[in-house]
């Protein structure tokens, strides 16, 4: 596939770590790493997935790059809220049960107790007003596993948005990110995960370039569904799902929007110039790396181990050889596309916001938008999630918009 020239006429800027350290929220730690856990916590709030005076009585107890104590605390916090569960569904208070289980979900997450995050996530899915329905879509032999949450009792066909995280999110946290936003705005939601993602991981798959392969499993399943309104059907594809969505759009032509948050055209430049990791790959093999590692390995090595086991690499420069063939030409995404990204993210890499003007320029459709997230607004980080409502309010609106045009030209 022809690439699209521009990506090479302009060179792209590395990402400067200083600067990222110097205009980030700070929310509880100096260090960066341990900090945007706790950060990406507070993402989940506006959903429901925690709490702030739970957060803040956990992490006072513990030590800041101390694993053990970070997984002791939040394991201690994820069992006494779980309790307060258990209590309130005795006694048949379903509400305050179900805010309790979603809480506890996301604290039994954070300290790696996959099970129990799960166990209770249903629990409390299970006690929404419309019970979440736990979904498995057959993918080669295996599954993609994911959550639908209608937004009415019957099966009219109403507006449906696919939501697909990054890297590194879970299935159940996506809920927390977009989910009841999305409930409370007559959105059907459809969380899923693609391979190489969360449980996807567990069972042997690993990220693929083609994304449009499983996203036709997952459209089939969705227009399958008698409450699906096949005209307004949407995606949206946050973190490295910016490039799975609009990748799976160049070729699954009965999405009829999306949204990037943000938009990844060349994985290859994205690690190797926007990320770290390609200077990583080159000093893997050195005396250097031992350095590293002394001194940033509690931080740095799990991530990059997380990395190479999505992947599918044996080691950093594998990962990076691998993320070659990750490309999507935007000249191929003929359907309305709002772009998201944040002020901070983009300040923090120029290469960020070179890709969100390549991608406006090039989408044909005529319907495109980028929106920024302001940093006074605590909407300039990364894909604005640190302010999910500010990333609600302007996904939300748009594609409100945009549904409505088509009801208008058809």
């Amino acid at each position: 596939m022809e690439r699209y020239q521009k990506l090479y006429e302009t060179k792209m800027p590395r990402a400067s770590m200083g600067r990222y350290k110097k205009e980030r929220i700070v929310y509880r730690y100096k260090d960066v790493h341990t900090d945007l856990n706790v950060g990406h916590l507070l993402w989940l709030q506006s959903g429901g997935g925690c709490d702030t005076a739970e957060i803040w009585a956990a992490t006072s107890q513990m030590k800041k790059q101390d694993k053990e104590s970070w997984n002791r605390e939040f394991a201690a916090l994820a069992g006494k809220v779980e309790k307060l569960a258990s209590d309130s569904l005795e006694k048949n208070h379903k509400v305050s049960a179900r805010e309790a289980f979603f809480r506890a979900s996301t604290y039994y997450g954070f300290c790696g107790k996959r099970k129990k995050q799960v166990e209770c996530f249903q629990a409390a899915g299970r006690l929404l007003d419309l019970p979440m329905e736990q979904v498995k879509i057959p993918f080669e032999g295996k599954h993609l596993p994911g959550y639908f949450i209608k937004t009415a009792p019957d099966n009219q066909k109403r507006k449906t948005l696919i939501f697909i995280g990054g890297g590194d999110t879970i299935l159940e946290e996506l809920y927390f990110l977009i989910g009841p936003a999305g409930i409370k705005r007559n959105y059907n939601l459809f969380i899923v995960e693609m391979p190489g993602q969360g449980a996807t991981n567990l069972e042997g798959m690993v990220m693929r370039p083609d994304t449009e392969v499983p996203m036709k499993k997952i459209v089939d399943y969705v227009l399958g569904r008698p409450d699906v309104d096949p005209e307004k059907l949407a995606a949206m594809g946050l973190s490295w799902g910016g490039y799975m969505v609009p990748r799976a759009a160049c070729f699954e032509k009965r999405l009829k929007a999306i949204v990037a948050n943000s938009i990844i055209l060349d994985g290859n430049i994205w690690m190797t110039e926007i990320s770290p990791f390609g200077i990583i790959a080159k000093l893997e093999d050195t005396i250097l790396f031992p350095i590293i590692k002394m001194f940033f390995g509690a931080t740095m090595m799990p991530r990059l181990e997380m990395l190479k086991r999505k992947w599918g690499a044996r080691d950093m420069k594998h990962f990076v050889e691998i993320n070659k063939s990750f490309f999507l030409d935007p000249r191929q995404i003929e359907c309305p596309t709002l772009l998201l990204d944040g002020e901070n993210e983009i300040s923090y890499s120029r290469g960020v916001e070179i890709m969100q003007e390549i991608a406006l320029e090039a989408i044909p459709h005529p319907v495109k938008k980028r929106i920024t997230g302001p940093k006074e607004l605590g909407a300039g980080g990364h894909c604005q999630v640190a302010n999910a409502n500010f990333m609600h309010q302007v996904t939300f609106d748009w594609l409100d918009e945009v549904f409505e045009e088509q009801v208008v030209n058809n």
